[in-house]
């Protein structure tokens, strides 16, 4: 969003901290990068590599230090920006993207914001250079043997391209983005972006429909259907997912929601080629004859927390009335739980829905809670 608006860029190149914290951070890169020559001339000559300790992912990161200053940066860069103040008043707080937050005032929501991001491409680099767990240690790990012979040469070529942007006019952060953004690629972690635009695609006929629809002749918005990743590598569906849609089948059948949301990202076993949320739907207009224009899916979600939180931001983009509640069937002895809700609460720092009736051992109602908006920095394959 910065980078997008001239007046807001230029105020990140321009400030002297932020300009000291990216030269120190060149300095860092290029100092790196010449350790890693030293390293490759070395292991070519068959004796050991002189300052090779030097070649480390560690060069590419921010000291806590750094992320301090840099942040008190920001909130002067505010202070002195129409540009930037504007940006907080006109698009940051009317996109929800920043909504868990939005009780504060604009200058501390910026600095929140720009801290949380500059964190995470730290938590980037600590997971797929350093191998510290993701949130989801089991799906999104880094794919390779962190301190294998081929990961770390490979991590040394990779110091040496980012270090090639170290003279480039860019801000602060440029070096450390450019360094996790290619981490990711090199570990496939593009699931953000890649089923983000799988869902637009698959999601537009619904949503067309829905936007003239007459909400007065439905009890609930939607029924939620959540996802349950394949046991085996070559199923499209586990089983079990098959039955929980004949539950929402059945509701869907009886006239209770004009919608049916299915909810999985591409995530079991690892490597598979099939996204839960896409065959959910395919199974559903095959078998069940269900029209594709009365399903949404959300293919991004990784864990049970994230298919209501993901299902809660599709229940506001299709327009229901805010008072209208929506139905969730499969799992829900787990989603109603303490444990479910606490776990809510330390992902996102807030719970997504509130529950309200159990209809039977499959079904609850729930509304979609506001914050549900917010985009989750500390997630970045499911934002």
């Amino acid at each position: 969003m910065l980078e997008g608006t001239p007046e807001a860029r230029a105020a990140l190149l321009v400030d002297p901290d932020l300009r000291a914290i990216r030269q120190d951070a060149a300095r860092r890169a290029v100092g790196a990068a010449r350790a890693c020559e030293a390293a490759i001339e070395a292991a070519g000559q068959n004796r050991a590599a002189e300052g090779s300790n030097a070649c480390t992912p560690e060069a590419l990161r921010w000291t806590d230090a750094e992320r301090a200053r840099a942040a008190e940066a920001i909130g002067r860069i505010y202070d002195r920006s129409p540009a930037v103040r504007r940006l907080v008043a006109e698009h940051m707080r009317p996109s929800g993207r920043f909504q868990r937050d939005a009780s504060l005032g604009d200058r501390a929501l910026t600095i929140l914001a720009w801290s949380e991001a500059q964190n995470n491409l730290d938590r980037i680099i600590r997971v797929y250079a350093l191998g510290e767990q993701p949130r989801y240690a089991d799906i999104d790990s880094v794919i390779y043997p962190v301190e294998g012979r081929y990961y770390q040469g490979f991590l040394g070529q990779l110091i040496r391209e980012v270090a090639r942007r170290a003279n480039e006019d860019q801000p602060a952060y440029d070096l450390a983005r450019a360094f996790a953004l290619e981490l990711m690629d090199a570990n496939r972690r593009d699931d953000a972006v890649r089923q983000t635009a799988l869902q637009e695609r698959e999601n537009a006929a619904t949503l067309s429909r829905l936007s003239a629809i007459r909400w007065s002749d439905f009890p609930y918005a939607a029924i939620l259907v959540p996802g349950y990743s394949p046991e085996i590598a070559y199923e499209p569906l586990n089983p079990a997912a098959k039955l929980r849609l004949r539950r929402g089948v059945d509701l869907y059948r009886a006239g209770k929601a004009p919608v049916i949301i299915v909810s999985g990202g591409t995530l079991r076993p690892i490597g598979t080629g099939f996204n839960e949320s896409l065959e959910m739907k395919r199974f559903l207009v095959a078998h069940y004859g269900v029209p594709a224009e009365a399903i949404l899916i959300d293919p991004v979600a990784r864990h049970t927390t994230t298919n209501m939180r993901n299902a809660a931001r599709l229940i506001f983009r299709i327009g229901a009335p805010a008072e209208m509640k929506s139905l969730v069937t499969g799992q829900v002895s787990y989603i109603g739980s303490e444990v479910f809700s606490a776990r809510c609460r330390r992902d996102f720092g807030y719970v997504p829905y509130v529950l309200h009736d159990r209809l039977d051992f499959d079904t609850f109602e729930f509304t979609p809670v506001l914050a549900s908006l917010h985009r989750e920095a500390t997630d970045p394959m499911d934002p």
